[in-house]
């Protein structure tokens, strides 16, 4: 009797071993690059943190939100517990709303690249110590920069040199260009209506199946001229509930309406999948 009970107590064990392994390699194989394009637009409050899953796999992470505690917690229900590598981080200005949850990223992740602007106004001494730590490549964005990850193509549409010492951070935001086959999506980080007005006067390409609205749907910027020029079918909008700056503003939800308008607030993580012909779109944890 009590050889076989010894015996069932480690066929009991050896099934549940057997389980727990099933599980993980499950959550290894839905987490292997699946060929298609994956944008995560993180639910980290009042900010913005953006993870780029190219076809291949890379991970581009654009921004960080507000809060490492809220940014870790995106990273760690997205990536496989033992993956900790970024091909690449991107800070679009240092405000802390877009800067703080990378702060302490470097000392957790691998990180190959980093693209930001020069760093002259805002947090920028955090962003300068927290680089510190950085071992691999630092790259300053400029306009027309382009950046090749399998069939993505990543292009900087802004800033372009030289900017004015008063330009504002916002008005120096990082503006990124994604395109994957027939689908683009544009991404604004915080930037304002002259900002825009820049890029119009450029003639950059702005149609874009997805805008991520510049400062979280406030009402200095996304104005009709350039909704004109960009006609998204989806516009992604990521701001943190009840928020102190009434963002989204009422005019622009307006001036959004011929789009469908998706926010963190009120849909939670958002994620845009595209197989370079076709959208997706998941919202929710």
């Amino acid at each position: 009797m009590l050889a076989s009970s010894k015996y069932i107590s480690f066929r009991i064990y050896l099934l549940g071993f057997l389980a727990l392994c099933a599980v993980v390699a499950g959550l290894a194989l839905a987490r292997l690059p699946d060929g298609r394009l994956h944008v995560y637009f993180l639910d980290v409050g009042q900010g913005d943190a953006i993870l780029i899953r190219a076809p291949d796999g890379r991970q581009v992470l654009v921004d960080g939100g507000p809060s490492p505690a809220a940014l870790l917690d995106e990273l760690g229900s997205l990536l496989p517990f033992w993956d900790r590598t970024l091909d690449m981080v991107v800070l679009t200005h240092p405000d802390t709303d877009h800067m703080n949850g990378l702060l302490p990223l470097f000392e957790r992740y691998r990180i190959a690249t980093v693209l930001d602007t020069v760093q002259d106004g805002g947090e920028a001494p955090a962003w300068s110590a927290a680089l510190a730590a950085h071992r691999g490549q630092r790259i300053t964005a400029r306009r027309g920069m382009r950046l090749v990850l399998d069939d993505l193509r990543i292009t900087v549409l802004h800033p372009a040199e030289p900017l004015l010492p008063e330009t504002s951070d916002n008005a120096a935001s990082l503006v990124l260009r994604l395109d994957y086959g027939e689908i683009s999506l544009l991404l604004m980080g915080d930037a304002e209506q002259a900002t825009e007005e820049a890029l119009l006067a450029a003639g950059q390409p702005l149609q874009a199946d997805v805008l991520k609205v510049a400062h979280h749907g406030s009402g200095g910027g996304t104005s009709a001229a350039f909704l004109a020029a960009v006609q998204p079918q989806l516009a992604v909008i990521q701001v943190g509930a009840d928020n102190r700056f009434g963002h989204p503003h009422p005019d622009t939800l307006a001036r959004l309406a011929q789009a469908q308008v998706l926010r963190t607030d009120q849909d939670g993580r958002i994620e845009v999948i595209s197989d370079g012909r076709r959208l997706w779109i998941r919202v929710g944890h």
